[in-house]
């Protein structure tokens, strides 16, 4: 598959996940979530599954800890952390690090301002989806905890990128 088509699967997989965990909850979830996490085995390597690992596990706890302090929360759900669905979220975005969000991600100046608008607007959709309540400036605390964390991985993968090519 070339680079392109790899690229275009990638993101189009990516936003059937996004719909299939926020409109369908965890049932549409972890069917979608899991094919897509079976066609990208076939792609990504070692370092990359660790890349995808690491943010997915942050991505987790940063929203299982906003959860707790009442930032966000989801309708008729009482659990500690957050729902499945969210979960298999972070694991199909961080599937699109190395591949349809390349571009961004190799430029550490450009995904943060990028992770500041587009986290908050998906945020903000789920929230006009009915799968999660945002309490009132939470959208300002979304877009500077993901411009920071997208801009530690920025520069993992940057890095990530280097030892490819040279190491």
């Amino acid at each position: 598959m070339t680079d392109s088509r790899l690229t275009l699967v990638n993101a189009v997989a990516f936003q059937a996940c996004w719909f299939a965990c926020v409109i369908g909850g965890s049932l549409w979830a972890l069917p979608a979530v899991t094919l897509f996490m079976v066609w990208h085995q076939r792609v990504a390597d070692k370092r990359e599954w660790i890349l995808i690992s690491v943010l997915t596990l942050c991505g987790i706890a940063i929203d299982t800890l906003w959860y707790q302090i009442g930032l966000i929360q989801f309708p008729n759900y009482g659990m500690p952390v957050v729902p499945v669905w969210l979960a298999l979220l972070w694991l199909a975005f961080s599937a699109t690090l190395m591949h349809s969000l390349a571009v961004f991600f190799s430029r550490p100046w450009l995904i943060t301002p990028v992770a500041a608008i587009a986290a908050p607007v998906s945020y903000f959709a789920g929230e006009r989806f009915g799968s999660i309540s945002l309490a009132d400036n939470s959208l300002w605390v979304i877009a500077a905890s993901w411009a920071g964390l997208m801009l530690v991985f920025s520069v993992a993968h940057k890095n990530l990128t280097k030892e490819r090519v040279y190491g």
